[in-house]
């Protein structure tokens, strides 16, 4: 039975990556997550850093 079982799933691997369809709905949530991740990433970075201090312009000259 388990060999049955073992020999579905493979199987079910194997058409899995033959079907462009579904190939595509992986590409697509995986460009989907690294994008978020990357926004993440980036509101981290940037909200970290301190604003730079506005210098008075009747300093300057």
């Amino acid at each position: 039975m388990d060999i049955l079982a073992g020999d579905q799933r493979r199987l079910w691997k194997e058409e899995f990556w033959q079907n462009p369809w579904d190939q595509g709905g992986l590409a697509v949530i995986s460009i989907f997550i690294i994008t978020m991740l990357l926004l993440m990433l980036f509101a981290i970075v940037f909200g970290a850093l301190p604003l730079p201090e506005k210098a008075d312009p009747s300093e300057e000259s």
